[in-house]
């Protein structure tokens, strides 16, 4: 079984939709205005249990900013497109920002309105009233000329990239708001029901699916993104399908929502379990496929001081003898998952440090945080 999810249109018909702003032009082999990364995580997409590694990520359907309902609504600056940087965009913050690029509160506005491209000499990061001319929205659209699609590993959705293209199009304003609107969706939520059968049990280091029906004010069911939430991230985790993976022994509140309705709460009991074993060339695999790419946690750019481009030994050294640099953390602790902060930025929605990984993408699929959860337990060797 599978979480319902609103059903969004390619990327494709996103592109027809913005076609002004897919006029690509040809730009130096470069990729630093865009990237998008964290620190002391990954940016592992969705994978299946067995450990193996997928060749293409799933764009999320819901984001920070994602404005629903069809109709026309208001956005500004501060609350619309600032929220998508800072969840999106961590890489262009701080004291070394990717690129030169500050994406911070306070500071990205200046560093993108009517700012050359460090990439494309005489392109604008962000010409207002001109969508097709801003480096910006080219980098967030399928197909950049330079580099990859930003974020890496992922996309915007395509309520991100509309607000981003609306604020655009109204002349990039600092302060006053503009129109914006994203696509509608197939009726209003009226109530949302977690679909079990008596009392939810999870075995520590195992994954159950769970389904929701929704349902809008006539009781007809209605197609939409959900957010799966559990009120202790680090004893269950739930990722944006409705699957749970249970982390650690104890008793977890389960919850469903969307457009601001919230089922009500199912109990779930995580119980005390030997797993089988995961090894860390499972775990290599996956760090190789999303972690070590352009602009994210390779040489010349370490958040973290981390890399996941290193020899094997070099980079189990690096998660098992290291700590964390923004913590007072191991990165990896042997049988302790819930005190290894590779963990942490995984599975909490808020870690005491940046943001969730994977940066800009659906949060980790159950099944992949399951290897790494694997791997931990079984000691965190080098195999």
């Amino acid at each position: 079984m599978t979480g319902r999810h609103r059903t969004t249109s390619s990327a494709l018909a996103l592109c027809a939709a913005l076609s002004s702003a897919c006029q690509l032009v040809s730009l130096p082999e470069q990729d630093t205005d865009g990237a998008m990364s964290d620190t002391d995580g990954t940016t592992a997409e969705p994978g299946p249990t067995s450990g193996q590694v997928p060749t293409t990520g799933e764009a999320p359907t819901t984001g920070p900013i994602d404005p629903s309902g069809g109709t026309p609504g208001e956005c500004d600056f501060p609350g619309a497109v600032q929220p998508i940087f800072t969840a999106s965009c961590s890489c262009h913050a701080g004291g070394q920002p990717a690129g030169g690029l500050s994406l911070a509160t306070g500071e990205s506005f200046a560093a993108l309105v009517n700012v050359e491209s460090s990439q494309a000499p005489g392109v604008l990061r962000v010409a207002p009233g001109d969508p097709a001319s801003s480096f910006l929205l080219e980098k967030i659209l399928p197909a950049p000329s330079v580099g990859q699609q930003m974020p890496i590993g992922g996309m915007l959705s395509e309520g991100q990239v509309a607000t981003i293209s609306a604020w655009i199009a109204a002349g990039a304003p600092e302060t006053e708001v503009f129109a914006c609107s994203a696509g509608g969706q197939e009726g209003e939520v009226g109530e949302i029901e977690i679909e079990v059968d008596g009392p939810v049990q999870v075995q520590v280091g195992e994954t159950t699916p769970l389904t929701a029906l929704v349902t809008n004010e006539e009781g007809e069911p209605v197609d939409v993104a959900l957010t799966w939430t559990s009120n202790a991230e680090l004893t269950l985790y739930v990722d944006g399908k409705g699957v749970l993976l249970g982390v650690s022994p104890g008793t977890v509140e389960l919850t469903a929502s969307a457009d601001g309705v919230t089922s009500a709460p199912v109990t779930v009991e995580v119980v005390d379990h030997d797993p089988p074993a995961a090894t860390f060339t499972q775990v290599r695999a996956l760090t190789d496929q999303r972690c070590a790419v352009s602009g994210c946690h390779v040489d010349g750019v370490e958040p973290g001081d981390l890399r996941f481009d290193r020899e094997p030994d070099r980079l189990w050294e690096e998660l098992i003898e290291d700590g964390a640099e923004q913590v007072d953390m191991p990165r990896v602790q042997a049988n302790a998952p819930t005190n290894s902060y590779l963990m942490h930025k995984l599975v909490l929605r808020t870690p005491a440090v940046g943001a969730q990984m994977p940066i800009g993408g659906s949060p980790i699929a159950a099944a992949e945080a399951q290897v790494i959860l694997r791997w931990i337990l079984s000691g965190a060797e080098f195999n």
